[in-house]
């Protein structure tokens, strides 16, 4: 499954009435990078979905507008991101349906060597496979993300 990226960051960032420059800041992006995920030009990866997602205190699902639930949940001061729960869920789900990185590929329009990548913590996913391999499992990004359990 290709999943078309869009997100609800412009939204977000108007609602909290910043400036590209002001969001890149107060986040560690430059302008360019926001303006260029806001027009879908450039996907963000994991990393910065969770950042966004702690930055408004909203879930990963409603940054990549999987979900329009925009509860507010407790904003982190801490943009430290660890993906190795990433990692971890992902070869625990793949191996719950008793499929080799070959089939898991092959069901999601996804390369081998990418899943091979991600459960080894070689390189972090972009937002378009993160929404794949959530639909496909049928879990919610924040939870393949590690945000939530």
């Amino acid at each position: 499954m290709k999943v078309k990226f869009i997100s609800n960051i412009r939204k977000l960032r108007k609602e909290n009435k910043l400036s590209q420059n002001q969001l890149g800041t107060e986040i560690g992006y430059s302008k360019n990078i926001i303006s260029l995920w806001e027009i879908g030009s450039l996907t963000p990866c994991a990393d910065a979905i969770i950042i966004l997602s702690r930055y408004f205190q909203v879930s990963t699902d409603y940054v990549l507008k999987v979900s329009d639930d925009n509860s507010m949940l407790h904003r982190a001061d801490d943009f430290y991101v660890d993906l190795s729960v990433f990692n971890k869920r992902l070869k625990e789900l793949r191996t719950q349906k008793n499929l080799s990185q070959f089939q898991l590929a092959k069901k999601t329009n996804l390369t081998k060597t990418s899943i091979n990548h991600w459960e080894n913590g070689k390189c972090p996913p972009n937002a378009n496979a993160i929404v794949t391999l959530a639909c496909y499992f049928g879990v919610t990004t924040d939870y393949l993300l590690g945000e939530s359990d």
